[in-house]
């Protein structure tokens, strides 16, 4: 899978999605090769904006506190990934559909990569441009999980795939609420 084929799997059903499906990848190396790098980035994009512009954040926390949290926070994605991975296997259950392990996380996995590069916005000393990048980030995973359910699942219905995004992304709405909390507070005690 190349950075072309990720920029078209928010937008179609197949482009990108066959390829995935044809490589088909491990759990292994779907956490090497995607999750673990992926998730170095907002831990990083966190402590450089510690380090350069904390004030923008009205945060006054000293930097080895940042590191805490981004070291905290890091371990928190990786153990997220796992957790959204079962609950798309579980949903897939009660829609009377049959994945495996394999592919549900492999889908968490993809979905969340909007999400780890809109910490990039971090690297901006702007506000506004930061909440923009985290917005743009959520759709744009709502809308890979959902393309993604229907490539993946091979659904014929494309309401089912909205139906059970609906549910799944809730959830993961609210575990990315928890883990942008925990960034928060610990911050600005």
């Amino acid at each position: 899978m190349n950075l072309l084929n990720l920029g078209k799997m928010p937008f179609s059903f197949h482009g990108g999605w066959d390829t995935v499906a044809r490589i088909h990848p491990s759990v292994i190396r779907s956490f090497v090769l995607l999750v673990l790098p992926c998730s170095l980035i907002p831990p990083l994009a966190l402590l450089y904006a510690g380090s350069h512009h904390a004030g923008l954040y009205w945060v006054s926390a000293p930097y080895l506190r940042w590191q805490e949290v981004a070291a905290v926070f890091f371990v928190m994605e990786l153990l997220s990934v796992p957790l959204m991975g079962w609950l798309i296997g579980r949903m897939a259950a009660d829609h009377q559909v049959t994945l495996d392990f394999k592919d549900s996380f492999l889908l968490a996995s993809i979905t969340a990569v909007p999400m780890w590069l809109s910490s990039l916005g971090l690297l901006s000393a702007d506000l506004w441009l930061v909440i923009a990048c985290v917005i743009m980030g959520l759709m744009l995973a709502a809308s890979v999980l959902y393309h993604g359910l229907y490539a993946i699942l091979k659904m014929e219905d494309t309401v089912d795939a909205q139906a059970m995004s609906y549910q799944i992304f809730s959830f993961g709405g609210v575990v990315w609420i928890m883990l942008c909390g925990f960034v928060a507070l610990p911050l600005m005690l």
